[in-house]
């Protein structure tokens, strides 16, 4: 028995009364369980998981396979059996209606990325209040941003738009987290009436609840840098603890280049195995552009999170941005910046230029999304760093071919 529900992040978005939603949740979880094991598993092992079911009878409303994959699906998830032709039939029709819903969302232009929750956490929100409901809401946004990654960048915005069933905070909020024109027609246009979105200081609140009782793992390497979540699973021997994030930044930044700030990352991991805490700055994650979250594509997620831990691709975390992942004595040193690179680097005068000249701001965001999608909206935080280096490299080398470097920051 699985104590797992999977379902489409988009469902946050039905029905009108969070009782009704949560409800077809369940309905819908179920049934795509019993698609899936119908499909994977041979006959000769369907009839052993039905064997001792007492399946109700096929009618003209309901057919056997309908029948069959409701069953397996009730029985992995451990939920309660319809008990007659009727209740099959009502079950299998929300089904196909929440389907629908879903396909019209995609049909709009949006993605709908899986999340994964603990059952009696679905059916205790269910139950519950509306505090109660937020929560959950919160921990499926937060689930979906990870997905089957070990660990992932999660944003305050992502996490506002998720509990609505958006994929991404851009959806609904600009730059600074403030709701969009395009946002706020969006939020108006809902047939599920939901409008009120929670502030970034209640996203907080609620992170920092889900990694005080364990829901979660963060790790800051320093105030105001960008912070990484991972789903926790302690009877998982390769579960993404704290430490493990930082030690997977570590190896991630020596690859991209030696920088004297990695020492400082290093022993903020070791005080981690002393049992010391390692997140620094607690609640004060600051993702500057992320909103939409390079770590996570918004694809579904079916099977169960892997922990191995293998390096998230991100455009943030190339040559250019290795020292991100510097610890909170360097932050400290180096302020807010987005990029904190070499100070020699950083306060270098623009004595030269790359061959062609000095590109534009269109330049850069076209060559940018011609190499990664999306990667376009980090072209005015990537132009601005290099005039102000002065156009130099990771070495502090003139650098001649702008694109090429420009290439590499995007992979």
């Amino acid at each position: 028995m699985n104590d797992t529900l999977q379902f489409p992040l988009p469902l946050l978005a039905y029905e009108k009364d969070f009782h009704d939603r949560l409800e077809a949740v369940i309905t819908y979880a179920t049934i795509a369980t019993g698609k899936h094991r119908l499909k994977v598993l041979s006959p000769s092992q369907v009839e052993e998981e039905l064997a001792g079911e007492n399946l109700p009878k096929r009618s003209h409303e309901i057919g056997e396979d309908e029948i069959r994959i409701m069953f397996l699906g009730c029985k992995f998830c451990g939920i309660g059996r319809p008990e007659d032709t009727s209740q099959a039939r009502w079950r299998f029709t929300r089904y196909l209606e929440a389907e629908n819903f879903l396909q019209s969302w995609k049909v709009a232009g949006r993605t709908a990325p899986w999340t994964r929750v603990r059952k009696d956490m679905v059916f205790e929100a269910r139950d519950g209040t509306a505090k109660t409901y937020q929560r959950f809401a919160a921990l499926c946004a937060v689930n979906a941003a990870i997905g089957s990654k070990p660990f992932a960048v999660v944003t305050r915005n992502r996490i506002r738009a998720g509990m609505l069933g958006y994929s991404s905070g851009r959806i609904l909020f600009d730059d600074d987290g403030n709701l969009s024109t395009a946002g706020r027609k969006l939020l108006n246009s809902r047939e599920d009436r939901q409008r009120k979105i929670i502030t970034p200081s209640q996203a907080r609140t609620l992170l920092d609840k889900f990694v005080k009782t364990r829901l979660l793992n963060r790790f800051s390497p320093y105030r105001g840098s960008f912070t990484y979540y991972s789903k926790n699973n302690p009877d998982n021997p390769k579960n993404m603890t704290a430490e493990k994030i930082g030690e997977v930044l570590l190896a991630r930044a020596r690859r991209t280049g030696q920088n004297p700030k990695l020492k400082q990352l290093g022993e903020l991991i070791r005080q981690a195995k002393q049992g010391q805490p390692l997140l620094s700055g607690e609640g004060l994650e600051k993702s500057p552009l992320n909103t939409g979250s390079p770590h996570n594509r918004e694809t579904a997620a079916p099977s169960p999170p892997d922990h191995n831990p293998i390096a998230t691709p991100s455009p943030l975390n190339a040559a250019l941005n290795a020292p991100l992942n510097a610890s909170k004595n360097a932050s400290e040193n180096a302020g807010s910046s987005l990029f904190n690179s070499e100070e020699k680097a950083i306060e270098a005068k623009p004595e030269h230029y790359p061959d062609g000249g000095e590109p534009t701001l269109d330049e850069v965001k076209g060559f940018m999304e011609s190499k990664v999608a999306e990667a376009g909206k980090y072209a005015g935080t990537w132009l601005k760093t290099m005039k102000k280096r002065g156009w130099v490299d990771n070495e502090g080398q003139p650098l001649k071919d702008w694109k090429s470097f420009a290439e590499k920051f995007c992979q």
